[in-house]
């Protein structure tokens, strides 16, 4: 998916961060609360008349300093029916008559209520300019009341900070904190409003340690406060919030979602137990608000359905109480628009970014940050779905907003959208448009407050960029040398070591672009040449391994793939031209090396952005050490003030850690770093004479098979014209016989048939890429047939018996299978409606409800399968309410076959989040284990079943799902596993795999058995359940070899042969006697 530069900024600024509700007063006295009891009942006129009556009472008693406590309900917003000026117009008059008494004690107290009015209206420069008076007025007082000074202070303090007048926020604060901490008298509330606006401004300068510090000692003041304090929890959950923002902006997502739901339940607990309605209506929203944080929370580590779903919930109960054209549901529509745009939902993302627009465009004044951001998002969705002329629309629309607000400076977001709108004009070919674009960013970014800066080198490699997707590669060319000459000539001028090193990882694309604009410009491409051109692809690949260090964010990950899949493929196609050159088999090998690393690549970054993420084998303690020594290295990259010396020497400490790894825990390291690379001989030598090993790569956008077989191998080109189309056709719907005969057969001629006299074996194992993961190879078909019974003996299924795998470097015939004890487990939880209804009742937060697995399918037959074969297999089986993640965790290690008759999801989005989903027995179960868990578990075995396997998004980075799950599996100890590649039908899978198993206990290899498997299914089965999407999708992954079984039958036979050898030598004893 494309990545939007702003996206993030503006995501950050939706994230709400909680300050005080409502600035200090005075406490109220018992009169006041009839009024108040009216108010909370919608009593509103008896209200108005009994709180006219007291004010008159007390002003002919000339009470004044009782009357002060009457502001907030005279300006009480629920008394004026929600209209704020009138609730101000109310609070003045009572002010300003109050002022006329000339009691400076009176008039600052009066000025302190009439602050917190304008603090609820979100009138923040009318706070200040109140306070300012109530300061001049207090310290008339004597003697000085210096409590009330620090309050004042403190709000003068929050106000600027509201205004975004960061340094004057700062002076007020610190001078409200230094007379609080003098004072011998501790005010814990005060404190803790202070403490925790200082961890806000904090914030606010990324001195997020510091933030942290301040936000933690008002946590400390709310514990020392008596426990009957009713506000203690409000005032919980807005710090808990607000730490929780700190340790989302640092990476520590799973420390901000502890935090923040912590938040959210504080919230709740006041919420259920408040009098006062306008703090209870303000907890609301900002338990809503902090459910929207969790939410992008989420969003930041790709748990994008977990995302989607607590929006969602978040804006429903938005709807109950706020009006629809309230900004609070405008973030919700744009956060939900976002967010789905994301998931890949783009129907759903187009639905609530059109609502998002609509109350835009009524008030646009209100939302002038947002507005542009909103278009974007809805442009990125038209161009998601390939709309694009719906995108160029709101593409002009966003430039026209930007235009109208033009003051003859360009903002950064302004810049970031010249790229981004210019990329997305060269890519549909608007030539005049894309340049017009890229060329008012990059004259603009030349001036002279932009010259040798950060933004010239950007607007000047996009300028590159355009040039290079429009095909005009001369220009190309000499815009990415000036984009190179920033680093060649120093221009950048880093103010820090981390500017330095960020500014390193800007290189690549500009090394990338200027040597593809060279390769295509040569007509004479020798090997001297091309050596050159692969010496800046190395560079640029060397570069962008070392960033793997500081990715943090998926989206930051998903461009940082995308960069290294140009320059792989880039490097790729070099190799190869070099190897038909010159004939030279190692530039052959290094093709192959370069494609199997990054796959392993892609899966290691990943894995880097998981913080709770723990793998078997490594003890907790160097797991500790690397976790910290990574952290290290990362703030000696990003504080400025760190020196090289400190980045040196963490660097240091990394590398002597990771080669002590090497030596003490080997299977943790090859998995982790070490460098993928295998000689092809060595590949040769562990292949079986009656295999052959078929590698489907990519190189740029042609599609190569390279054949490998004990004594030869080769590479060939293959033909890919509608071969994308063909694909998608048969994910969507097999049913047809004469569409999927016709394609199953054209796909056969344009990827199989160029091979078919290299493969002579009857064992084939198949390592595909891209889309292919998509496709199931058996169904293929030498010629067209009639009905899929032919499949029988007219497909490649009829001819060879077939395997998967992700890498070549993983086909390794040496690996010693191990005989396990125990033969069989399995796990099944049923998904009944009763199993659902007693987890649903057990829920009392709909915050925590999961409801995806309420609509997870029943699987009955699942669990009929499940008793079955571990009753003929003598194994175990824990069904339904058992089939639990922690039993499985305790129990599946160390057997033959485990089991899993679970639904699975391959995440092809976000790959590691790829799970299986156990039974949930409460609210709190973690029933789902996520492919990033699975390195933790001990999963020795000979095959793990995973039935019931559905990918989400097959056409977005296909295969990614599948790959990471098996590789977890395989690190977990499991020698292979079988799943598949769609989802299938659960009756007939389950008949597939009772044949299977059936097929196993004979003693056949496992590949074997499947293919003997899928004949018996295809010769049983009637109607339109012999079709391919039934059976097909089935396959197995990794080692063939035959699984030795006891079975029950077995040992009869076994048995009843024992008796008989008895029988036989008691007759024979007694023939001898007689």
């Amino acid at each position: 998916m494309k990545k939007i530069c702003y996206f993030k900024k503006v995501v950050l600024y939706l994230f709400i961060s909680f300050n005080m509700t409502a600035f200090s007063q005075n406490d109220s006295i018992s009169g006041l609360e009839y009024v108040k009891k009216l108010i909370e009942t919608d009593a509103l006129q008896e209200a108005q008349k009994e709180l006219n009556t007291q004010i008159e009472y007390f002003k002919s008693q000339q009470n004044y300093d009782t009357l002060v406590s009457y502001i907030p309900l005279v300006g009480s917003f629920k008394l004026a029916n929600g209209d704020s000026k009138i609730a101000i117009d109310k609070a003045l008059v009572l002010v300003n008559n109050l002022k006329q008494q000339k009691n400076p004690t009176i008039s600052t107290d009066a000025l302190i209520q009439l602050s917190n009015i304008y603090f609820n209206a979100r009138q923040a420069n009318e706070v200040y300019k109140t306070c300012v008076e109530a300061l001049e007025l207090a310290m008339q007082i004597q003697p000085i009341d210096w409590f009330k000074i620090s309050k004042i202070q403190y709000n003068l303090g929050t106000a600027s900070l509201n205004l975004g007048q960061y340094n004057k926020g700062k002076e007020h604060l610190y001078k409200s904190k230094s007379i609080l901490e003098q004072s011998s008298k501790k005010n814990l509330k005060q404190l803790y409003n202070t403490y925790n606006s200082i961890g806000r401004f904090q914030s606010s300068k990324t001195q997020i340690d510091s933030s942290t510090y301040y936000y933690k000692k008002a946590l400390k003041m709310l514990s020392l406060m008596d426990s009957t304090e009713v506000n203690r929890d409000y005032w919980k959950a807005i710090v808990n919030n607000n730490i929780s923002l700190n340790f989302q902006n640092t990476g520590n997502t799973d420390a901000a979602i502890t935090y923040i739901t912590d938040a959210i339940f504080n919230f709740q607990k006041f919420i259920d137990i408040a009098k006062d309605e306008s703090k209870k209506l303000r907890a609301k929203r900002y338990r809503l608000s902090s459910i929207d944080n969790l939410g992008t929370f989420y969003d930041g580590i790709g748990e994008y359905n977990r995302a989607v779903e607590l929006m969602t919930y978040s804006y429903h109960e938005k709807l109950k109480f706020l009006k629809k054209e309230d900004p609070n549901i405008v973030f919700s529509l744009v956060l939900l628009g976002h967010t789905n745009l994301k998931a890949q939902n783009y129907i759903k993302a187009a639905e609530y970014t059109d609502k998002a627009l609509v109350l835009i465009h009524k008030t646009p004044i209100n939302y002038s940050y947002i507005h542009s951001f909103t278009l974007t998002i809805r442009a990125s969705i038209y161009e998601a779905m390939k709309d694009f002329e719906g995108a160029k629309k709101l593409y002009e629309d966003s430039e026209v907003l930007y235009r109208k607000n033009f003051d003859g400076n360009y903002s950064r977001d302004y810049l970031d959208a010249l790229i981004e709108m210019s990329k997305f004009y060269a890519k549909t070919n608007d030539s005049k448009k894309a340049i017009e674009l890229a060329m008012k960013g990059y004259l603009f970014a030349k001036k002279e407050n932009f010259e040798n800066n950060l933004t010239q080198f950007h607007q000047t490699l996009n300028l590159a960029l355009v040039y290079l997707e429009l095909e005009n590669h001369e220009k190309a060319l000499i815009y990415s040398e000036e984009a190179l000459s920033f680093f060649k000539d120093k221009k950048l001028n880093p103010k820090s070591l981390s500017d330095s090193i960020q500014n390193e990882f800007n290189k690549p694309k500009a090394l990338y672009i200027n040597a593809k604009s060279r390769y295509i410009l040569n007509t004479n491409k020798n090997k001297s040449f091309l050596k050159s051109i692969l010496n800046d692809i190395e560079e640029s690949i060397t570069i962008l391994e070392r960033r793997k260090v500081t990715i943090k964010t998926p989206d930051d990950l998903n461009l940082l793939i995308q960069e290294n899949n140009d320059l792989f493929n880039f490097a790729k196609q070099i190799r190869l031209d070099l190897y038909k050159k010159t004939n030279n088999e190692t530039y052959l090998q290094d093709l192959i090396a370069i494609h199997e690393s990054s796959i392993y690549n892609r899966i290691r970054s990943r894995l880097n952005l998981r913080n709770n993420i723990t793998f078997s084998g490594l003890p907790k303690k160097v797991a500790a050490r690397e976790t910290f020594l990574k952290n290290k290295l990362n703030s000696s990259l990003n504080s400025s003030q760190n020196t090289i010396k400190n980045f040196i020497e963490s660097t240091t400490q990394w590398h002597q850690f990771i080669d002590s790894l090497k030596q003490h825990f080997p299977k943790y390291y090859k998995m982790r770093y070490a460098t993928i690379e295998e000689p092809l001989t060595n590949l040769q030598n562990n292949i079986s004479t009656n295999t052959t090993i078929v590698r489907y790569l990519y190189i740029e956008d042609i599609l190569y098979a390279f054949v490998v077989t004990k004594t030869n191998k080769s590479l060939v080109r293959l033909n890919t014209e509608n071969l994308k189309e063909s694909i998608e056709y048969l994910t969507k719907n097999q049913s047809d016989i004469l569409k999927t005969s016709t394609k199953l057969h054209e796909l056969y001629l344009k990827l199989w048939q160029p091979i078919v006299n290299l493969i002579t074996t009857d064992k084939v194992i198949l390592i595909p890429d891209g889309n292919l993961f998509n496709l199931s190879f058996e169904t293929l078909t030498p010629s067209k047939i009639s009905t899929f019974k032919d499949l029988a003996t007219n497909s490649l299924l009829a001819k060879h018996s077939f395997s998967y795998n992700y890498s070549l470097f993983l086909l390794n015939s040496d690996n010693k299978k191990v005989n396990y004890s125990s033969d069989f487990i399995a796990f099944a939880p049923e998904f009944t409606s009763k199993m659902k209804h007693a987890y649903k009742i057990t829920v009392t937060d709909s915050v925590s409800l999961d409801k995806t697995y309420l609509t997870l399918l029943p699987q009955p037959f699942s669990v009929d399968l499940a008793k079955k074969y571990s009753k003929i297999f003598k194994g175990s089986s824990f069904l339904n309410e058992k089939a639990s993640k922690q039993i499985f965790t305790n129990e599946a290690n160390e057997h033959k076959i485990i089991h899993i008759g679970t639904h699975a999801e391959s995440n092809n989005i976000s790959p590691e989040l790829s799970r299986l989903i156990f039974a949930k027995n409460a609210s709190s179960d973690d029933n789902s284990l996520y492919t990033y868990e699975i390195y933790n578990q001990n999963l020795n075995s000979n095959l793990a079943i995973l039935t019931a396997c559905e990918t989400g998004k097959p056409t977005y980075q296909a295969g990614e799902g599948m790959i990471s799950l098996a590789h977890a599996f395989n690190y977990a100890g499991s020698e292979s596993i079988l799943t598949s590649l769609w989802k299938i039908d659960e009756q007939s899978s389950t008949q597939l795999i009772k044949s299977f198993y059936d097929y196993i206990a004979k003693g056949l290899p496992k590949d074997i058995a499947l293919k003997k498997a899928k004949l018996d299914y295809i010769s049983t089965a009637n109607g339109r359940i012999v079709a391919p999407q039934y059976w097909a999708g089935l396959v197995l992954i990794g080692d063939q070899s035959p699984i030795q079984i006891n079975t029950n039958s077995n040992f009869i036979f076994w048995l009843f042969g024992v008796l008989i050898i008895i029988l036989l030598m008691i007759l024979i004893k007694k023939k001898r006697k007689t």
